[in-house]
């Protein structure tokens, strides 16, 4: 399909679904309300509606005392059955797939889709494009770079896929786009992450691309660097034709084996590998601004933790090139839609979750306080509550977000951070259960006791910085060759997103900041001295920073 084609295709059905949207935000309260209704109305004769009375359930209030608010290992037992092809268990539209993620001990968690829950994505996408190709008219002119993770990572016994969420994404996307990708489908299985990249990057700097698209912009990073530091070499394997002149990296049969069918496609292209070596002679390396001269909008995640990151892009990208977040996305569901550059904020997606919202602050119990999306304030940061047609009910997400403004009547919001006891620098999603395996391993294999430790996000460092104090001291090279990798290694054994992330380095190693013995005494202290009463005090096992308290207690930092 030509580009004109291309995009009267987008306009049309992206209109269509954007002038129906814009309607539903005028009355966001009717729009949820029908939402409700129908989602109930369709699943009261699944096993988890039988359970809950759906067929009795006439409203919101009805609705919020007859179902409880619960996390993933309330639905495990459902999802077991879902797995094994049992029928109309949480939803009576069987899932088509599994979003595979990480959960909150050492058991991955798998998000059941249905068709219904697709085709909700793919509107949201073509909305997303719409929206974008009326304040950027050429962004699709040329190559679209997108990287994502595989669609089909594997099956379940019964012969259901899973696979990862940017990869459904990817499903997702217009089939009309599928013909401007820079990057085959297939690059995504390649196993090794050196590899994947060196690929990646050889690929799309062969291509002039003007729109950039993945979830993480430290996957964009990782992929400007892999193309400078082997740029000599990909300009040699543009000019001859080849996928590499000379393979600077191992590869597995089976990642040989996808090589073989990609690189058969490739031709020689002197033209283009004279132009990439004029931009190493002028910029001193392949920076994607010089080589990709056409690029007008990146999409990717710009708020949360990952928004440090963003801020890099220039560096490697421009200044000039607009970008633009691809939403509030999750392995459970997609929760925004941006309209408007530079922001992490979206309109909230009326159509796609029924959402109920808990102030910041408040536990999450039977008695809460739950909002509706019309009830929200401006400024002010809630928990949020999910009930969607891939079979969530009333399901703690553990995020918070901010309300940053409205369209219409309904909220625009920007995720904030994950709540409670779980920590995340570029989606890797820590769990405070991840890092107590990790010290009861340590306990096992050298009894060690961990008798006091705190986890911090550092994001300038994409490192996670684990303050600590052991039952006994240690020296310097045991809690560097032995300790750290051990609970580097346990992490990604037990976490599934931290372990593809370390792979690719997008995350670094953690570091140890090991602690004297008057440490937990001072904090303690300190929160007393504040004057809040005793019974209120619980150590904080993550945190979002180091407290001046903490700096004054490091005795020394153990760090790669």
């Amino acid at each position: 399909m030509g580009t004109m084609l291309l995009k009267t295709d987008i306009r049309t059905k992206g209109g269509t679904i954007k002038r129906s949207f814009d309607r539903a935000t005028k009355v966001p309260e009717i729009t949820q309300g029908k939402l409700l209704s129908d989602i109930l109305k369709c699943n009261q004769k699944t096993q988890y509606g039988e359970e809950h009375a759906f067929s009795r359930i006439s409203d919101a209030g009805t609705f919020s005392r007859a179902v409880p608010i619960c996390s993933f290992s309330d639905l495990a037992q459902y999802v077991e059955k879902m797995k094994n092809a049992e029928k109309n268990i949480l939803t009576a539209d069987q899932p088509f797939m599994f979003n595979l993620t990480s959960g909150t001990t050492d058991k991955p968690k798998y998000v059941p889709i249905t068709q219904g829950g697709m085709k909700l994505t793919a509107n949201t996408s073509y909305q997303w494009l719409c929206r974008a190709l009326r304040d950027h008219p050429s962004f699709l002119n040329h190559s679209i770079l997108f990287v994502a993770g595989a669609p089909v990572e594997g099956q379940t016994r019964s012969g259901i896929p899973y696979g990862s969420a940017s990869g459904m994404m990817c499903q997702a996307l217009p089939d009309v786009l599928h013909p401007s990708y820079a990057l085959p489908f297939a690059l995504a299985k390649i196993k090794d992450y050196d590899l994947r990249y060196y690929v990646i990057a050889r690929i799309a700097l062969e291509n002039e691309v003007s729109f950039v698209l993945t979830p993480n912009p430290g996957t964009l990073i990782r992929i400007a660097e892999t193309g400078i530091q082997h740029q000599e070499d990909i300009v040699r394997s543009i000019r001859d034709g080849v996928m590499c002149s000379a393979w600077p990296l191992e590869r597995t049969p089976e990642d040989s084996a996808i090589l073989d069918i990609v690189g058969g496609s490739l031709r020689p292209n002197p033209a283009r590998a004279r132009m990439l070596q004029q931009v190493i002679g002028r910029h001193g390396g392949l920076m994607p601004f010089a080589c990709w001269k056409k690029l007008k909008l990146i999409g990717c995640w710009l708020g949360g933790s990952i928004g440090f990151q963003a801020d890099k892009l220039s560096a490697y990208f421009g200044r000039d090139v607009s970008r633009r977040d691809i939403g509030y996305i999750a392995s459970e569901g997609v929760m925004t839609i941006p309209y408007e550059d530079e922001s992490p904020a979206g309109i909230l997606a009326l159509e796609n979750n029924y959402y109920e919202f808990i102030p910041d602050g408040e536990s999450v119990e039977a008695d809460a306080q739950v909002l509706k999306c019309h009830e929200l304030e401006m400024g002010k940061q809630y928990r949020i509550i999910l009930t969607n047609v891939n079979g969530l009910y009333r399901y703690d997400i553990h995020d918070t977000i901010e309300v940053c403004g409205f369209y219409n009547r309904t909220p625009v919001i920007a995720f904030v951070r994950k709540s409670d006891d779980m920590l995340n620098i570029t989606g890797e999603k820590l769990h405070v259960n991840h890092f107590l395996e990790a010290f009861r391993r340590i306990k096992i294999r050298h009894d060690l006791s961990v008798v006091q430790a705190c986890i911090v996000p550092n994001y300038k460092d994409l490192r996670h910085e684990i303050l600590l104090r052991l039952n006994s001291s240690q020296s310097n090279e045991f809690l560097l060759d032995i300790i750290l990798p051990l609970i580097d290694k346990v992490l990604s054994e037990v976490n599934i997103e931290y372990d593809a992330r370390r792979k690719s380095r997008r995350l670094n190693p953690p570091c140890l900041h090991m602690m004297d013995e008057s440490w937990a005494d001072d904090v303690r202290g300190h929160f007393l001295k504040n004057q809040r009463a005793d019974i209120q005090y619980k150590w904080r096992m993550l945190a979002e920073k180091i407290t001046d308290v903490d700096a004054r207690h490091i005795q020394y930092t153990v760090a790669e």
